[in-house]
């Protein structure tokens, strides 16, 4: 800050109260009246005039000096700007320029961040600076404002004394030292603001620059990835080595010195400041909770029932084992990019690049470590081990491979004999390896892999291509390609990893989950299913659409790809006058999908909680419930017509179209689904209700939009289509009331005692629980039968309960009708046969030795 107030604000309050106090007393007397009272009190008020005016005086010479060294200043700030503008003219003319290198450019780049950084953090000072002389002025002009009125209020004093006039001077000096404050502020607001616009041109060249620059050394990473160099044999000569030697003393050597690191501290503060230290404490705390966070993860998989779930446990123990090296790398990551540093610091793009490194071999030795115990492979438990010890070993030659090459900062011969040492390396070990998976194929496969013996094919082709593809191409000068090679092998290799582990621990969740609604009751089954449904699904869309981008991102795709993906997911595509697009499919899937199941919830809902202890009748209750789910899936197939393009006038045609459709093919579904709407509106049937139709009965279950469940005694499910029961005849034994009469029929032989047996009866169906004291039962005598006396017993019961109870009247009539001797009579046929006496002898002849003039009874019952 270059001023500095030195009159408080409080100051001019109490002097202004002092001026105030004493007008309005003398403004009630005349002047003569003045008294030795009044005159003291203005000769206090104009000596405390005087030492503010003093005040202001300072304050107005201070402001002097500090706008001198502001113009000083300024000069200086001049030449640093005419300095970053060259600089950006620099780096303009280096990105024009046709054979520049990757090196020079990712130099450039560093300083250029350094530019841009330093011009926004000019224009963030000199607009505080700005803010700081706007409320200054902002102050002053109060206090101009309040000694205009003061002086105002003198004018209107009639007497004439020395310490009035005195005191008018003084306001008037004081008006005089405002208006050079004024001016002064004024200068500083005019240079403030002239630096404010030209470092903000810096910054916004800059800023444009940085994204040319950017996108320059894109483009070039993508022509030297396919650009061929010289033989790499030809280039591992002894000069080169010697060469790339000296420099690796030279930096061992200097990395021992204490001011390398100092000099790294220095760099970092510089970048990051204040901002560094905050972010290593923070750090440092979300380390803390990951580690806390992993060790009470690790005691609650302890209790996880890993045989039912081996896969799910297996990938929920990875992410826990893993958790803390993967919050590392992402903060570092983040940290890094946020403050793009990662293009311009070696030290912190090393760091990135040894934390990857040891998260992705970290994440394949604890999988192939486990995965043992739950394959359990006995003869190709080699499999497993020699990978894990490869990939074991390949961790610490790669990050000594990391360390060299961002130490080098360029192609050395002894960068590119290390690479070409470990491509041969691995295509030795990939030889070895797959010679002894085809010797343990030959000798018998497993029982995972009976009839899948292509599987080990495949990924023997695989394993040789991509060794003897990157040694091909480090070969033939492709150097950059090779490498390119392996890394997006060995991402694509972690991104399967992690969809295989995903891919099996859904498939469990999923039968388990099935398994579950197996036992559930019906009412939570038809929520929860649909439930579990969406869930299932939609994890699966997303592992199908994260497998697809982190398969691109592991091969190099950039944000604009991925920003093109979605471009086209959301590119029109005309069709009849409509503009659909991919997006918007997917949105109205989701939705529809959304509104399937928050109509099975909301239903359940309003039946379980809102309507629970309403008193309302069951069929009442399941006809608000599927009142409230039409009325949901009505707002949702409006919004997903409006999201795949329908508008108002589109709907009115659609609508439209459907009129005629209903005229001609669509007027049976139209008719059942009115019908659907007059059943739960008229209530002639309703849930729960026990009905015939047909000589079948059934329960009510379910009416649906077109059609109505209706479950027989026999367990079948009868579909039923709702117009029947509008335009035809069903029979409603539950309708309005639940009572139901019954009748037993009973015949007894001829000679018992009927008063007994009407006795009999009447006891057995009083003394039933079911049986309805109200109508009372009753016995009639209903008619002389042909081999029996004919009874019917009437009583009154329930429908749910109506066949157990003639069940267990049956049951009783049979056991207390043997009891009490009285005898249920059975059909019987008598049989007269005659025949004639002139046709007896013929016939004994003729057919049979029987005597025939004699007669014969047969008796026999059914």
């Amino acid at each position: 800050m270059f001023f500095k107030t030195r009159t408080p604000r409080v100051l001019w309050i109490v002097w202004m109260w002092f001026l105030i106090a004493p007008c309005l007393a003398a403004a009630q007397q005349p002047s003569d009246v003045l008294g030795t009272d009044g005159q003291d009190q203005y000769a206090e008020l104009s000596s405390s005039l005087e030492k503010a005016i003093q005040a202001e005086k300072q304050d107005l010479e201070q402001l002097g000096k500090s706008l001198e060294e502001l113009k000083r200043l300024k000069t200086t700030w001049a030449a640093e700007l005419n300095a970053a503008r060259l600089h950006l003219s620099a780096v303009s003319n280096l990105i024009s320029l046709s054979s520049i290198t990757l090196e020079d450019l990712d130099k450039a780049l560093g300083s250029l961040k350094q530019t841009v950084d330093g011009a926004a953090a000019r224009v963030k000072e000199f607009q505080d600076k700005q803010l700081e002389i706007t409320a200054k002025g902002s102050a002053l002009a109060e206090q101009r404002a309040a000694n205009q009125n003061r002086m105002e209020t003198l004018k209107t004093r009639r007497d004439d004394l020395p310490i009035i006039r005195t005191l008018a001077g003084q306001l008037k000096e004081a008006g005089e030292l405002f208006k050079q404050k004024e001016k002064v502020l004024g200068d500083f607001q005019e240079i403030y603001q002239k630096l404010i616009e030209d470092w903000s041109t810096v910054r916004d060249e800059g800023t444009a620059l940085l994204d040319r620059l950017t996108k320059r050394m894109a483009e070039l990473k993508r022509e030297e990835l396919f650009r061929r160099s010289r033989n790499p044999l030809a280039a591992l000569g002894l000069a080169e080595f010697r060469q790339d030697l000296d420099h690796a003393a030279m930096l061992i050597t200097q990395g021992l010195q204490p001011g390398f690191w100092v000099e790294l501290a220095k760099a970092l503060w510089k970048a990051g400041g204040v901002l560094l230290v905050t972010s290593m404490l923070v750090f440092v705390i979300l380390e803390w909770l990951f580690f806390r966070f992993r060790h009470v993860s690790e005691l609650l998989l302890s209790r996880y029932p890993r045989s039912e779930k081996p896969w799910c446990f297996l990938t929920l123990s990875l992410l826990v084992h893993s958790f803390p090296l993967a919050g590392a790398t992402l903060f570092v990551f983040g940290y890094t990019l946020a403050r793009g540093l990662y293009e311009t610091s070696v030290f912190l793009r090393g760091l990135c690049q040894i934390l990857m490194v040891w998260l992705l071999t970290s994440w394949v030795i604890h999988f192939l470590r486990a995965v043992k115990e739950i394959l359990r492979p006995e003869r190709f438990a080699f499999v497993a081990r020699r990978i894990r010890l490869l990939v074991s070993a390949g961790r610490w030659l790669l990050l000594a491979y990391v360390v060299v090459q961002e130490s080098f900062g360029r192609p050395s011969a002894l960068l590119l004999l290390y690479r070409l040492s470990l491509e041969i390396a691995f295509l030795g070990w990939s030889v070895a390896f797959w010679r002894e998976v085809k010797r343990r194929v030959s000798e018998g496969l497993p029982s995972w892999m009976v009839g899948k013996a292509w599987i080990s094919n495949v990924f023997m082709v695989l394993g040789y291509g991509i060794a003897l593809a990157g040694l091909l191409l480090e070969l033939a000068g492709y150097g950059l390609l090779a490498t390119f090679w392996y890394i997006g092998w060995a991402r694509s290799l972690v991104v399967a990893l992690w969809l295989f582990l995903f891919f099996m621990s859904l498939r469990e969740w999923d039968v388990s989950m099935s398994t579950a609604a197996a036992f559930a009751s019906d009412i939570e089954e038809e929520a929860r299913s649909s439930f579990r449904w969406l869930t299932v699904k939609t994890l699966w869309v997303i592992w199908f659409f994260a497998g697809i981008l982190s398969l691109l991102l592991a091969w190099g795709a950039k944000q604009t790809l991925i920003i093109a993906f979605f471009h086209v997911l959301n590119t029109p595509l005309p069709f009849f006058g409509l503009n659909f697009r991919l997006l918007g499919l997917i949105y109205a899937a989701v939705i529809l999908a959304v509104t399937l199941v928050g109509a099975k919830w909301l239903k359940r809902l309003v039946k379980n909680h809102l309507l629970r202890h309403s008193g309302l009748e069951r069929g009442l209750q399941e006809s608000v419930v599927s009142i409230v789910g039409y009325v949901l899936w009505f707002i949702g197939i409006l919004a997903a017509l409006n999201t795949l393009g329908f508008s108002g006038t589109s709907l009115t045609v659609a609508f439209g179209a459907l009129g005629v459709g209903l005229g001609f093919g669509l007027q049976n579904i139209f008719n059942n689904f009115i019908s659907g709407l007059i059943l739960l509106f008229e209530r002639p049937i309703q849930v729960g209700d026990s009905i015939e139709i047909d000589g079948i009965w059934g329960e009510v279950r379910k009416i649906n939009v077109r059609s109505t469940v209706v479950q027989t005694l026999d367990n079948a499910s009868l579909i039923v289509p709702n117009s029947e029961f509008i335009s035809g005849r069903v029979l409603n034994w539950s309708f309005k009331d639940l009572r139901i009469r019954r009748n037993i029929n009973v015949g007894v032989a001829y000679g018992s005692d009927v008063e007994l047996v009407r006795r009999t009866l009447l006891e057995i169906a009083e003394a039933h629980p079911l049986v309805l004291k109200q109508p009372e039962p009753s016995v009639l005598f209903v008619d002389f039968g042909d081999s029996a006396l004919l009874f019917r017993l009437r009583f009154w019961t329930t429908v749910p309960v109506c066949l157990q109870v003639e069940t267990d009247i049956r049951f009783e009539i049979n056991r207390m009708f043997q009891e009490r001797g009285i005898e249920i009579a059975f059909p019987q046929l008598d049989v007269h046969v005659r025949t004639l006496a002139a046709e007896a002898p013929k016939a004994k002849e003729a057919r049979d030795p029987v005597r025939a003039d004699g007669d014969w009874e047969s008796d026999g019952g059914t």
